[in-house]
């Protein structure tokens, strides 16, 4: 796990079509998130998320077209989810 300090790092990808946002959630919660996860060692943020995005929605982002939106902080209590999933 990568951190700061002691803060994890996550990157999250914010897809927003038509005033909506696209969140998933896995078959057995209730919670819905903003997809994304962790780096692993020596990836970028873009590749994170290329990575991720695969993984979890089997669907495929082109690098190229990410832009940073935005930094964010939260606490580390949303509802039971560790950070390893």
């Amino acid at each position: 796990m990568e951190t700061t300090g002691s803060v994890p790092e996550k990157v999250a990808w914010v897809l927003v079509r038509d005033g909506r946002v696209l969140v998933t959630r896995d078959e057995d919660r209730d919670l819905f998130y903003v997809p994304g996860g962790m780096r692993e060692p020596g990836e970028s943020d873009s590749e994170t998320l290329v990575r991720e995005i695969e993984e979890e929605l089997q669907a495929v982002i082109v690098a190229g077209t990410l832009v940073h939106f935005g930094t964010f902080e939260t606490r580390s209590d949303h509802g039971g989810r560790s950070s390893s999933g």
